[in-house]
């Protein structure tokens, strides 16, 4: 019942997405338009059908992994599996995170817990959890200079007697099973990688409610409809199973990019390898609840891709090389540069053309559908999660003047700063706990 439902919601959603558009087209204050405006509506109106199709492609291909995914055999074999914590001053936050690992149900693993020149606490958290009995002997403490993030991953895989690592961070808290539901993907020998579901911890006011509605209807529905194809663009950092010799045989993690698992798994899909979405392999994170950290993280990450991508444009301007690596690249390009600068642009311009002209204008109905979008999504992905609040549909009514205008504008400087080559430095979020 819960596919068939899903597959109803998804014609709902694109039915209503495609009334939407024609609306927009036909409605008498756009044919009102003359001259300059009337030309602009048709760029406009075309790139909303390009925003229709690409939201209903996305929708059908997310619906087709859920169905196929049902089929899937339980394991018979436990291989033994390394769970990496990098931890770098994580006193506030590393004792629940270990206690959650010491949770999991699967029978075969070890706690590797690497420590990059903590500072503050976090030594003599790990010196009491290493000794705790409750342990039973599965967690080893590596200590290392500071060195970043993709270096301790890098150390805790050298140090990893499992042929398959977990990769998570020290602030995650993971859902029981999320070895059991990552290693199902393992028996085909073709997957090297499984990307799990983030979903936000703290949801304690409106800025990380705006985030769990973000990890929900954008992050994690696109990794669902990418996992179809086998071409899933990021494993996230919290909760990621790797077969380890092949992410050692390419170079493991780069140091020189400020969104490693982006760069490591965009490495992995054009050297061939196949990627994989579990939503039910859970890992609960702590976002920032305030605005300037927010954006900090956020301008790293955007940052982070379009440098992944840039080490890897070669295949973007060879298609004769690879056609498979050029459509991964010309996707990644269009998700992560072409649509940012497109929305900030004319989500300018619908607010300027808005206060001038009024809401009935040219803009005011072409912001209208970008409303309707963020809805509808936000309906069909709470829709199908058991465990969502369905009250976060509210936020996206908001989400285009409030927080995702916000994005929009870190995005588009992100990227004018990625061309023009300005240093960024790696940050740290503060950890409050959740």
């Amino acid at each position: 019942m819960r596919y068939l439902k899903g597959f109803f919601i998804v014609l709902f959603t694109v039915g209503v997405l495609a009334f939407s558009i024609v609306l927009y087209h036909g409605s008498e204050g756009v044919k009102a338009l003359t001259g300059w405006e009337s030309s602009l509506v048709e760029v406009m109106y075309y790139y909303l059908v390009f925003i229709f199709l690409r939201t209903a492609i996305h929708l059908f291909l997310a619906f087709a992994s859920l169905f196929f995914s049902k089929r899937r055999a339980p394991l018979s074999e436990f291989p033994l599996v390394s769970v990496l914590v990098p931890c770098y001053n994580e006193d506030k936050v590393v004792r629940e995170a270990l206690a959650s690992v010491q949770r999991l149900t699967y029978p075969n693993y070890e706690i590797i817990v690497i420590d990059d020149g903590s500072v503050d606490a976090t030594l003599d958290e790990l010196a009491s959890l290493h000794s705790a009995e409750s342990m039973n002997g599965r967690i080893r403490v590596v200590h290392q200079k500071n060195a970043g993030k993709a270096e301790a991953l890098n150390r805790g895989m050298m140090e990893a007697q499992g042929d398959f690592v977990f990769c998570m961070d020290a602030d995650g808290v993971l859902s029981p099973d999320v070895l059991e539901r990552g290693m199902v993907h393992m028996k085909n020998p073709q997957t090297v990688a499984v990307a799990g579901s983030v979903v936000v911890g703290n949801q304690i006011n409106a800025l990380t409610r705006f985030q769990a509605l973000e990890y929900i209807s954008g992050l994690n529905l696109f990794k669902e409809a990418q996992s179809f194809l086998g071409m899933v663009t990021v494993i996230p950092g919290p909760v990621g199973l790797f077969r380890k010799h092949i992410v050692l045989a390419n170079g493991g993690y780069r140091s020189d990019t400020l969104a490693e698992d982006c760069e490591l798994t965009l490495r992995l899909l054009v050297n061939g390898y196949r990627t994989v979405y579990e939503p039910l392999m859970i890992a609960r994170t702590e976002v920032p609840d305030e605005f300037t950290p927010l954006m900090g993280q956020r301008y790293r990450w955007s940052r982070g891709v379009l440098k992944a991508i840039k080490l890897n444009a070669e295949w973007f301007w060879k298609p004769w090389k690879n056609f498979r690596n050029f459509l991964i690249l010309a996707y990644m390009i269009v998700e992560s540069f072409v649509i940012p600068s497109l929305n900030f642009i004319f989500s300018f311009a619908s607010i300027n053309y808005a206060l001038v002209y009024g809401v009935k204008g040219l803009y005011g109905y072409f912001f209208g559908q970008l409303i309707i979008l963020d809805v509808t999504l936000a309906i069909f992905c709470l829709a199908l999660e058991t465990h969502m609040n369905f009250w976060l549909v509210f936020y996206a009514i908001m989400n285009r003047f409030t927080y995702g205008m916000s994005l929009e504008i870190l995005r588009f400087f992100s990227i004018f700063d990625e061309i023009m080559g300005l240093p960024l430095y790696w940050g740290k979020l503060v950890r409050k706990g959740m």
